[in-house]
């Protein structure tokens, strides 16, 4: 006879937990039913939630707690009827005692399938870690029969990780099932606050009660290990704890040993690498791991309940602590460079699946901020500005909880450009004025804000909100955003000439860094802005030892930002009047900007060089640096203006350069006008809307023919060639005086405008005060090579830059801007084609790439940069690449114009690989 161990049939005794009403009654509610099946990955409270009903409820039940020796089938109905003896009826005993013993399954399973029969009351058979029995058909095949033969009376709770292995649809279909999977059983925000309430007398406040049920969705077993950490600390330590909840120690123990550690070699790799995705896509998947059955291994994850979930549009992610514990395991292993070369992997092939946000979220992880840059631009031309506020939001938090806003604030927002950034603001404060109860929510909303706000030029708003962030992170103890709110708070005093504040917080922004280990975005920050309030308060000795320093720390932060301490050093060597470091400084800084092609790092670099030109009064220079300033500070109301002030001050007419403060002079209202691309017209800070449609194309005609005089009958016929003569001067005269007034709405006489200039019957625009981003594009596109300068490269990158579209892409109709938009775009494609070439000469392939697809992109009928590109491609054995290009050439060249592209014209890889195909 099986020896039986009691301690299988006996219930855990349950000390001290929560009653759980809600459950409770779900059970109460099917109790009637054949079984209740309760799934859910390991910690979820299976176990503690039946056996304190069973206490609570003083319900008869047996208690079954399987192991993997129970899969036989004897040993299992063993214990089931040992089981059941206290509860059968006499006469099923004496039968039990008078059968023969038998090693047959057939009279055993019967004896106890009529024991089962013959209960009279309501008895509950409690299968504890049912997944034991997982994938065994004999043992399957008797619980099938016992279901079928039990009473009535007879109700089967089967607690596990898996689904039981049972036609489980056909009973759903007589409502004899009923079923608690993971997100029943996860703890609600009730339920948490009941539970640490009235188990740990611990009273905490709603917002961290969210917290904690943001973090750990509800998971029991983390509520139990948090309370270990939670109870041995003070109020203000538990509200730093909980803002930056992290696994904990015996969490990590936990999931190591109970989880990761059950699972095979190969699923653990797949857990391990996955957890750099925040949603699992199996082909993302199947690409990163170089796998073909991602789709298999993920379904397998959900049926053994790994901690994986479905959110509302059908997509797998992980568990937020299981995926944390995940991607600090991954760390572990796994150098620094290494999870930067895996994130910037994930990048490209998010980015060739077109799904963009993904992949400029794992290229800024990856340290790749120049692919990140890169596709910023893409993703504004191709997504509507409200898209952004997903960018803005937190993707870049997403991956992993050491991706803190604070880690990202300084990078986004110099890359989303403005005019996207403004259209974020009401929803930005609406969401503010929503969540006031969630102080780390508001901290970061109000962050946010006060960025935008910050490039905007509404300095006192934005310093308004960089202050109430500060003061709600501190509650909140997040020391991070308080130091990088401070640091901001510090430029904007710096900015308004505020220099002791901007000192004073610069320094308590450093103080907290050094204080609370915060990520070396922030300290480089401070670093760099408490140098430039040194700098501008004549102390090069003290600033130097902070440029320095933020050089140094911005190795391991943001690279991109490297331009600001750079033009810093410029800065320091042009005070110490050592004008040559002056210039190389600043030159670097220049040509570091050029490679992310961000326009705030642009701007700063190019005035700071400016400045030391006016200061060496080699001023063409100057002006050229302050030009290109200038259009890069289009949209930035308060550092155009400071350019417009410099701009100013560069007057030809000076013979000597004075240093006095630009801000003390007063600028001139210049007409700014980008007519690249898109057409925007400014006024000093002022956008100017030209309305009626006459007067918009008579600006149009003087702007192509700036610097001529144009007669009114040339106007007339060009304007107005269907109308008769005295109509047509009629409507030339209107448009005339509505076009002077757009522009200068103060007007009072049409002829004394500084802008629409008349001679007799000839009208030109007057070009003193009118600045025009095609001419900066002309004169920086018509870069020589000469012995001093070989090539010049960061006079052609600016000009590349400057190149935002056709000129006067909007009015593809007006044929009189035809000629000068052919002409731009010949000069464009004949500079984009000697930057693709100088950068592969120079062997920089990733940018002569990115300059030869630009150049195709607007061009896509070059054939003989289609020949040229693949063969370079080649040489550098990049087949795929190649064929990509073939195909796109072919594409465009055949399809499209007609015109046969010859295989045998490219280069033999690329013809094998056509013909293979």
């Amino acid at each position: 006879m099986m020896k039986i161990f009691e301690s299988k049939l006996s219930p855990p005794e349950m000390r001290k937990c929560l009653t759980r009403e809600r459950l409770f009654h779900f059970l109460d509610q099917n109790l009637h039913k054949k079984v209740i099946s309760i799934t859910s990955e390991g910690g979820y409270g299976k176990t503690t939630l039946v056996s304190s009903y069973v206490q609570a409820k003083k319900v008869s039940a047996v208690w079954y707690r399987l192991e993997a020796s129970d899969r036989d089938p004897l040993v299992f109905l063993s214990y089931l009827k040992a089981g059941l003896r206290p509860y059968v009826a006499d006469s099923q005993i004496e039968k039990e005692k008078k059968a023969v013993q038998s090693h047959d399954l057939a009279p055993f399973l019967q004896e106890v399938s009529d024991q089962l029969a013959s209960v009279k009351e309501r008895l509950l058979i409690i299968l504890d870690d049912y997944h034991h029995l997982k994938e065994n058909e004999e043992v399957r095949q008797v619980m099938i029969d016992l279901l079928r033969a039990a009473s009535p009376h007879v109700t089967f709770i089967m607690n596990g990780r898996m689904k039981p292995d049972l036609p489980l649809i056909p009973l759903k279909l007589r409502q004899q099932l009923a079923e608690l999977t993971s997100p029943d059983l996860a703890f609600t925000r009730d339920e948490i606050e009941i539970f640490f309430r009235e188990l740990f007398d611990l009273c905490m406040t709603g917002e961290e009660i969210q917290s904690i049920l943001q973090r750990t969705e509800g998971w029991a077993a983390s509520l139990v290990l948090l309370w270990d950490v939670l109870k041995n600390l003070n109020n203000r330590q538990r509200k730093h704890f909980i803002t930056h909840m992290d696994i904990t120690d015996d969490i990590y123990s936990y999931l190591v040993t109970e989880v990761l550690g059950q699972q095979s070699p190969e699923l653990q790799r797949f857990l391990l690498h996955t957890s750099l995705l925040e949603e699992l896509d199996p082909n993302i998947i199947n690409r990163w791991l170089g796998i073909t059955d991602a789709q298999k291994k993920l379904d397998h994850l959900q049926a053994h309940h790994l901690f994986l979930n479905k959110d509302h549009r059908g997509l797998f992610r992980y568990h937020q602590l299981f995926k944390a514990f995940l991607y600090l395991h991954v760390k572990g292993e796994l150098s620094q460079a290494e999870l930067n070369e895996k994130h910037a992997r994930l990048g490209e092939i998010y980015e060739s699946n077109h799904l963009l946000l993904r992949a400029f979220v794992h290229y800024t992880w990856g340290n790749e901020y120049a692919e990140a840059a890169r596709l910023m631009r893409i993703m504004v031309n191709r997504y509507r500005p409200d898209w952004f506020l997903h960018v803005v939001d937190g993707a870049l938090e997403s991956v992993a909880a050491e991706h803190s806003l604070a880690t990202t604030s300084l990078f986004l927002f110099r890359c989303v450009p403005l005019e996207v950034l403004e259209t974020l603001i009401p929803a930005l404060e609406e969401s503010i004025d929503r969540h006031q109860h969630n102080s780390t929510l508001a901290a970061q909303l109000q962050h946010r804000l006060a960025n935008i706000l910050f490039y905007r030029g509404d300095l006192k708003r934005s310093l308004e909100f960089f202050h109430s962030s500060a003061a709600v992170a501190e509650q909140v103890q997040d020391f991070a955003l308080v130091a990088l709110n401070l640091s901001m708070a510090s430029q904007i005093y710096r900015l308004q000439e505020y220099h002791d504040d901007a000192i004073r917080y610069a320094r308590q922004s450093l103080a907290y860094s050094e204080q609370h280990a915060i990520p070396p975005h922030v300290l480089m920050h401070g670093l760099w802005n408490l140098a430039e309030v040194l700098l501008e308060q004549k102390e090069p000795e003290s600033a130097e030892i902070f440029i320095l320093q933020a050089i140094e720390v911005s190795e391991s932060c943001d690279e991109a930002s490297k331009a600001f301490p750079y033009s810093s050093m410029g800065k320091l060597y042009r005070l110490r009047q050592d004008y040559v470091q002056a210039i190389e400084w600043g030159q670097k800084a220049v040509k570091h900007a050029a490679r992310f092609h961000i326009d705030t790092d642009k701007g700063w670099a190019s005035k700071e060089l400016g400045i030391t030109y006016l200061h060496t009064k080699q001023l063409d220079l100057a002006e050229h640096c302050l030009r290109a300033a200038q259009q890069f500070f289009l949209s930035y109301t308060y550092l155009h203006e400071i350019i417009g002030n410099w701009l100013q001050k560069l007057g030809r007419r000076e013979s000597a350069i004075s240093p006095a403060k630009p801000e003390a002079l007063m600028p001139i209202a210049s007409l700014f006008i980008q007519i690249l691309g898109e057409l925007h017209i400014k006024r000093g800070k002022e956008d100017i809307k030209i309305a009626r449609k006459s007067s918009l194309y008579l600006f149009l005609l003087l702007l192509t023919h700036r610097g001529s005089k144009l007669t009114k009958d040339y106007i007339m016929e060009e304007l107005f060639p269907e109308d008769e003569w005295s109509a047509a001067q009629n409507k030339f005269y209107v448009s005339l005086s509505i076009l002077r007034k757009s522009l200068e709405p103060e007007l009072e006489f049409g002829r004394k405008s500084t802008y629409v200039k008349q001679q007799g019957d000839n009208y030109f625009l007057c070009m003193d005060h009118i600045h025009v981003d095609a001419d900066v594009f002309l004169q920086d596109a018509g870069g020589r090579e000469t012995s001093a300068t070989p090539f010049p490269i960061d006079q052609l990158l600016q000009a590349e830059a400057c190149y935002l579209g056709d000129f006067a892409r909007d009015f593809p109709f007006q044929t009189f801007l035809a000629m000068e938009r052919e002409k731009l775009r010949a000069m464009y494609l004949h500079l984009a084609e000697r930057l693709a070439r100088y950068f592969w000469e120079s062997r920089q392939f990733e940018q002569g790439m990115y300059f030869y697809d630009k150049l195709l992109t607007v061009d896509p009928y070059c054939e003989h940069i289609y020949r040229e590109y693949t063969a370079r491609l080649l040489e550098e054995k990049l087949v795929l690449k190649a064929k990509n290009v073939y195909d796109k050439g072919k594409r465009h060249m055949e399809q499209e114009l007609g015109i046969p592209l010859s295989i045998d014209d490219f280069p033999e890889p690329v013809q094998k690989s056509v013909r293979k195909k």
